[in-house]
This record gives structure tokens, C-alpha cells and sequence, in this order.
């Protein structure tokens, strides 16, 4: 057995010999033999088994401790006695044999789709782990010979292509794979395509207000209110087909004194519920000196009531001079026109024309044809939209212009490529630090191979996991910095703004996990034989087989993810606690349960898909190099799959949906995925000087760039606008959505609403003072 183990040894001594025609490079004597490989991978293995098992045990009890945060969606649609299931292995059973069509119809299209995507993943990755394990993974361990050069470095890298000499015909069954894997993704990625458009058309022909509404955008400076909208757009359609018009107001002082109004009754509320749950009367300090140190204090419920009161009579003011028509033209004569027209003047007139607003019609199919029209010949004016859910809007920003959008775009994206290229410096040296050996060879750093080699599992732990789960956590600081610079951008939507964060989140997962870590580690794996006299031969030799033993990094990336990440998105602890403490602050059970629930899902799906993609890439393009890849991808979306499918059935409480706009972006991004994974390809069959296999890949990613035209051009309006021939053909009849789309600073109804609000509590505020002083009594 020693003796199996010392030709081992020599046979894959990472500083051995190179033969080159008749020239042999060697390493000096120092060079130490690394033994790396299946031990370090089974100790990563192990820990990240251990650690996502814990991780869903202590799950099975907090579901149970904290019911409403966990099934916070199954209270909301059954009530407060909904029957949690108890069971160690029901709610399990139970999440996996819950149908895809009852997602559909119960938890909205958005969920759907992302599990959808998810299942893509799994059949695709299915079918090419039979042909990647089944064929390419034994011809690549039965290709070691004592020619074998001696970049790979350990007994993992034994299944990789790294094995295989230069221009040898075994490399023809990993040409072959590279069309078969991409014709099974087409296959797959039409199919998801085809039910994507189906349950678009369907969510688009429901019954619902954002299906007969559309957004204007851009209008002409001439139209100054509803009234003159509705004057325009009466030219191209019957008078009664526009149930109505809503334009956005710009008046400042209006919308000021409105998220005013919002920021005082929002702390009414919360006094009220310090004031229920402690059972004595609040108070606040007045002026700089706080109650505890001899300032002065009022009652907290009397000092907001009072605010609200005096706010709620200047908005109300406001609202009735938004709401007049203006005349904002100055046909005066010239000694009023000299005299009014200042600098102060025009900015206010500036300030209340809006250039956006939403028509409703009184039928789909008009509607339909709204959004499909261009209605001036500037092709920059009257931009025309379906209108998207009103949760959905966010107001403030609808009165952006679209070039003060364009810039801030374009300053924010010079803010994103410097933090790109920041980001590759610590993601290099995270790499390094996998790379033990290599590290090693520098005098300063020889230490860390003493350290390492005194225990097997230490050398697994600190190789194999501790890499990966830095990798993972340094990455997870970055959606929150991307979320800060992409409110620069004022986005209209919330879907458009977690659509701008899932784009650029994914793009730096990809150029700096996917990219940077195979560039680096694969130069950082043979640095010190490329400062030796190498031919271009010899490093390009180098290469071709250094390039597949980063699969080992990218397998412990990917354990830590299925077993620790997504472990983690099940019990969303951050989530949970921010929870917590927000309905400390409610009183009553429905006030607690929207606290619990305040996290937007769409938030976290928009950095699970990115990362679910970086995954993909990273399966997909080592698949070929490295097919023992294929089942730990399999294992990430298996995991995923039911993490995200629980979520969505028991816990996920979206305001709004988008009606799975996000799909479209996640299809490009699989077609570069797969773009990627054949140049991937073509640069292992150049290092490798196989030329078929180079022929082979170079016309694929053709292919793929007229696949993805094609699927693009063929799916992108019918999904975008309902087709008039399945638009519902009656007229809709009723006030239910007429007032739907009007610009909340304008909502009277609110304010009544509120002042009832205000009445009740005042009346619950003087029982509580009442009872307080009966108890001193």
C-alpha cells in the first residue's frame, strides 16, 4: 500500500519534469510533494454537510417558534388559525408534491418562473451530467501515462481533460460534447420560452386594473393636467373608451408636504404602540435637552396629533391648487408678460407641467393598441407602456426626465467599473490562498506549508472550504453597495430597480468568481514554471492542463453554496431579526404580521438569480474540462429548488407583481452563459492543438447569437403587449378602476381614512390616560 501510494507521489509531483523534444526542465531538490486531492475535497465535503444540516435542524424549530415570520404567507391567506404542520419530514414531503400550476395561480407568475428557471436548470443539467459522467469522465482517468506533464496537481484533478495529452483522439468525444450540450440547452431553453409566453398571456388578460391601464411617458410641456391628457389622447380614441386620466404632479411643496404627512402618521402609529404595549402615555422631549437631564416633555400622542392636524390642512390646501387647471400659457399682454417673467417664475411653471401620467380605457384591446402606437412623429415624446402594478410604482421618480435617467446611468456605471476593478485584487488573493502550493514556493510564505501538512484535515479545511466561504461572504457585501448606487439612478419601478441590481450583481459574480478565479488560478498554478525557459509550446501545454484543476476551487464553491448559502436563504436570519424588532413596535396581530412580512421578495429573488446563474455558468463550462462538476451543480439546484419552492408557498409575501418581466433578462444571460462555455472550449482545444475540436467550437457560439436573436425577436412583443385577438371583447362598466392609477398626493380618501385613524386613537389615548390615573387612585 505504501508502495501504491509513493508512485502516487512521483507520478503526480507537481514540480517534476517537462519533457520538450530533447530538453528537460526540473525542479530543484527542495520541491516537496503536496498531497492534496480526494482528502482535501472530503474534509470540505464533510463540513459543508455538517454545517447545512445544523443549519436546517435549528430551521425545523424556528418555523416552529416564530410560526408567523416562516408561514407568514399561509397565515395571510388562511387566517391566524391556519394548521402549521409539526412533522419532521410532512412540511417536506409536503413543499415537494405541491403542484407548479397551484404556484401559478396561488403565489403569482414571478413565483413561478423562478422556479421554472430552476427546473431548466435541473433538466439541463440532468441530461449532460449521463454523457459527462458516463463517457467523458472515464476516458479522462484512463489517460494517464507517465508522459502525462505534471501541472495537474493532485488525485481530483485525475478526471479532468487536463490529462489527456496534446492533440490526442480521445479529445474528440469532448469536441462532440460541446454541440450536444448546447443542443439540449436550446431544446430546453425554447420550451421555458414557450411556458413563459403562456402564462404571460394569461397573467395579461386577467381582470385586473394594470391590464386596461397604460403609462405615458415624455408628454409634450403643453399638457399640464388630466384634462388636456385626456384632450390629446381623445383624438385617436372614442371619447368613452378613456375611462380616465391621471397625470403625476411635479408641484414640490405637494409632494413635500405629502411624504411629510406619511413620515408623521407613520410615527403616530408607532407612539400608539409603545404607548399599548408598556400601557402608560409616551412622552418626547421639546428642544435640545433630553427629558432625563431636565428638559422639557409633552405627551408624544398629543404632540404628533397636533402635527398631523396642522400638515393635513396644508396638504389639503395643496391638493386643491394641484387639482385646479392651470393656465400656463401667457397670452397676456407684454407689460404682464415683462413683468412676471423671472427666474422664480419659470421654475415654478417648470415645476408644475409633469411629463407623465396613465390612461384607462374601458377595454383591453384599447388599451393594447395604446401601447403598440406611436402617437408623435418625435419618437422621444409619448412613450407609451402596459402600465405596471400600482405597489408596483414608485411615484417620486416617475417625474424623473428620461435624460436626467440617462445620466445618472451613465455616473453610476463609472461607479460600478471602479468597484470592479477593486474587487478583482481581494478575489485573486482568495484564490492564492487555495493554491497552498504555489504559495509556498515564495520564501515569505513557505511557513504555510508547514502549518498545513500537520494534519490532513486542517489542509482540507483551510484549502478546500475556508476559500470558498470567504469567497462567498466578501461577495455578499456587494448587493447592498450595488443597492445604494442604483437609487442614484431613480428608477420608476421597483421591478426596473431590482432588475438594475440583478444585471450588475450577476455581472460581478461572473467577471470576478468565473473569470478572474480561473485566470489567476490557472497562472498562479504554473507562475514558477513560467519564469523558467519555457518555448511557447511548453506554456501553452502548461495551460491546457492547468486550466481544468480549477474545477477543485470551483467544487468547494459550490458545496458552500448548496449547503451553507442556500441552508441560509431558508432561515434568513437578517430578515428575521429586522422583523422581530419591527413588531415589537406593533400593537395589534395585523400590524405585527406586515412588520414580520416587510421584506419585498423580490429584493432576495434579484440576488438569487444572479447567483443562481454564476452556478449555472460555472457547471456549464466546466462540464466538459471537469465532469465530476456536474453532480455538485445538480446537487446546488436540488437544494435551491426546495429552499425557494417553501419559500414561496409558506413565507414570501409580495406586494406586487411584475408579471415575470425578469424572465426575458435571465434568458440573455443563459445564452452568454453558454456563449461562455464554448469559447471556454475553444481555448482548451487551442492550448490542447487539437484542430477539430477547434472547428468543432467555433462555429457554436453562431449558433448560439442566432439562436438567441431568433428566440428574442420571436417571443419579445407577444409577451410585452396582449395580442388584439384573444383581448377580451366587452367593454368594462363600473368606477372600480377609475381612480386606481391617481397620483397618491391627490388621494382625498386617504386623508379621510387617516383622520378616522386619527379620531380613534385619540379616543383609545384618553381611555389609557383615564385608566393610568385610576390606577394611581
Amino acid at each position: 500500500m505504501n508502495n501504491v501510494a509513493e508512485s502516487e507521489k512521483e507520478k503526480f509531483n507537481i514540480f517534476g519534469e517537462i519533457s520538450n523534444g530533447s530538453t528537460t526542465h526540473s525542479s530543484s531538490s527542495s520541491d516537496v510533494y503536496l498531497s492534496t486531492g480526494w482528502p482535501t475535497f472530503t474534509t470540505s465535503f464533510i463540513t459543508n454537510i455538517v454545517i447545512g444540516s445544523v443549519i436546517m435542524i435549528i430551521f425545523f424549530f424556528l418555523r416552529i417558534i416564530y410560526r408567523n415570520f416562516y408561514n407568514a404567507r399561509l397565515i395571510k391567506s388562511n387566517g391566524l388559525n391556519s394548521v402549521l404542520i409539526t412533522s419532521p419530514f410532512q412540511w417536506i414531503i409536503y413543499t415537494i408534491t405541491y403542484q407548479m400550476e397551484s404556484i401559478y395561480e396561488s403565489r403569482g407568475i414571478d413565483a413561478y418562473m423562478h422556479l421554472q428557471f430552476l427546473y431548466l436548470c435541473i433538466q439541463i443539467l440532468s441530461i449532460i451530467m449521463v454523457f459527462g459522467i458516463g463517457i467523458l469522465l472515464p476516458i479522462n482517468y484512463t489517460s494517464i501515462t507517465e508522459e502525462t506533464a505534471n501541472v495537474v496537481l493532485n488525485t481530483l484533478d485525475t478526471v479532468t481533460v487536463g490529462t489527456i495529452q496534446p492533440n490526442s483522439k480521445r479529445l474528440w468525444a469532448h469536441a462532440l460534447s460541446i454541440p450536444i450540450f448546447t443542443m439540449v440547452a436550446f431544446y430546453f431553453y425554447q420550451k421555458t420560452n414557450t411556458i413563459y409566453l403562456e402564462k404571460r398571456i394569461r397573467w395579461m388578460s386577467k381582470h385586473h386594473e394594470r391590464n386596461y391601464t397604460v403609462l405615458v411617458r415624455e408628454m409634450s410641456r403643453s399638457i399640464s393636467n388630466a384634462d388636456d391628457m385626456r384632450d390629446f389622447f381623445s383624438r385617436f380614441f372614442d371619447s368613452k373608451a378613456i375611462l380616465s386620466c391621471h397625470i403625476i404632479y411635479k408641484e414640490a411643496k405637494l409632494r413635500s408636504l405629502w411624504r411629510k404627512h406619511k413620515h408623521i402618521q407613520r410615527s403616530l402609529e408607532r407612539v400608539l404602540s409603545e404607548s399599548d404595549i408598556k400601557g402608560v402615555p409616551p412622552t418626547r422631549a421639546v428642544g435640545w435637552r433630553p427629558g432625563m437631564f431636565g428638559g422639557k416633555t409633552v405627551d408624544s400622542v398629543e404632540y404628533f396629533t397636533k402635527k398631523l392636524e396642522q400638515v393635513d390642512k396644508e396638504l389639503r390646501i395643496a391638493q386643491e391648487e394641484a387639482s385646479i387647471k392651470k393656465d400656463l400659457s401667457i397670452s397676456q399682454d407684454l407689460e404682464w408678460r415683462v413683468s412676471n417673467i423671472t427666474p422664480s417664475n419659470i421654475k415654478k411653471l417648470t415645476n408644475m407641467t409633469s411629463t407623465a401620467g396613465f390612461i384607462t380605457f374601458s377595454r383591453m384591446a384599447f388599451a393594447s393598441q395604446a401601447a403598440q402606437c406611436l402617437f408623435s412623429k418625435n419618437i422621444e415624446k409619448f412613450k407609451v407602456t402596459p402600465a405596471p402594478e400600482i405597489k408596483n410604482i414608485k411615484w417620486k421618480n416617475m417625474i424623473v426626465p428620461n435624460r436626467s435617467r440617462f445620466f445618472r446611468r451613465i455616473v453610476s456605471s463609472i461607479i460600478f467599473f471602479v468597484i470592479f476593478c477593486f474587487y478583482t485584487i481581494p478575489v485573486t488573493a482568495i484564490s492564492a490562498v487555495s493554491n497552498i502550493q504555489t504559495l509556498s514556493k515564495v520564501p515569505v510564505l513557505n511557513w504555510l506549508l508547514e502549518v498545513v501538512n500537520l494534519n490532513d484535515t486542517l489542509r482540507g479545511f483551510v484549502e478546500g472550504y475556508l476559500p470558498s466561504l470567504a469567497l462567498v461572504l466578501f461577495l455578499a457585501l456587494l448587493p447592498l453597495f450595488i443597492k445604494i448606487i442604483i437609487h442614484f439612478n431613480k428608477e420608476d419601478t421597483r421591478t426596473q430597480f431590482y432588475h438594475k441590481v440583478f444585471t450588475v450583481y450577476w455581472a460581478f459574480l461572473v467577471i470576478n468568481v468565473f473569470i478572474v478565479v480561473s485566470i489567476a488560478g490557472t497562472v498562479l498554478g504554473i507562475l514558477f514554471k513560467m519564469l523558467e525557459n519555457l518555448t511557447l509550446k511548453d506554456i501553452a501545454t502548461l495551460l491546457g492542463q492547468s486550466l481544468p484543476k480549477q474545477s477543485s476551487f470551483f467544487i468547494n464553491y459550490i458545496l458552500v453554496q448548496a449547503l451553507t448559502s442556500v441552508p441560509m436563504d431558508i432561515v434568513r436570519p437578517i430578515e428575521l431579526i429586522a422583523g422581530i424588532i419591527r413588531s415589537s413596535r406593533e400593537s395589534s396581530f395585523g400590524q405585527k404580521m406586515k412588520a414580520l412580512s416587510h421584506d419585498d421578495p423580490t429584493s432576495l429573488n434579484s440576488i438569487k438569480y444572479a447567483r443562481e446563474l454564476l452556478i449555472f455558468v460555472i457547471t456549464l463550462s466546466y462540464s466538459t474540462l471537469s465532469p465530476l462538476i456536474l453532480p455538485f451543480g445538480l446537487l446546488y439546484f436540488l437544494m435551491d429548488f426546495f429552499v425557494s419552492k417553501y419559500n414561496h408557498i409558506y413565507s414570501f409575501c409580495p406586494k406586487y407583481q411584475s408579471g415575470g418581466m425578469i424572465w426575458p433578462l435571465v434568458f440573455n444571460r443563459l445564452c452568454i452563459g453558454l456563449v461562455i462555455y464554448q469559447l471556454t472550449g475553444i481555448g482548451l482545444f487551442v492550448l490542447k492543438t487539437f484542430i477539430p475540436g477547434i472547428v468543432i467550437s467555433f462555429l457554436m457560439p453562431f449558433f448560439t447569437l442566432f439562436y438567441w436573436w431568433r428566440n428574442v425577436d420571436k417571443y419579445k412583443k407577444p409577451s410585452s403587449v396582449l395580442s388584439l385577438d384573444i383581448c377580451p371583447e366587452e367593454d368594462y362598466f363600473g368606477n372600480e378602476f377609475v381612480k386606481s392609477y391617481e397620483d397618491p398626493v391627490l388621494s382625498i380618501a386617504d386623508l379621510e381614512i387617516n383622520n378616522n385613524f386619527k379620531n380613534d386613537h385619540n379616543f383609545n389615548h384618553h381611555n389609557l390616560m383615564n385608566n393610568n390615573n385610576n390606577f394611581k387612585v
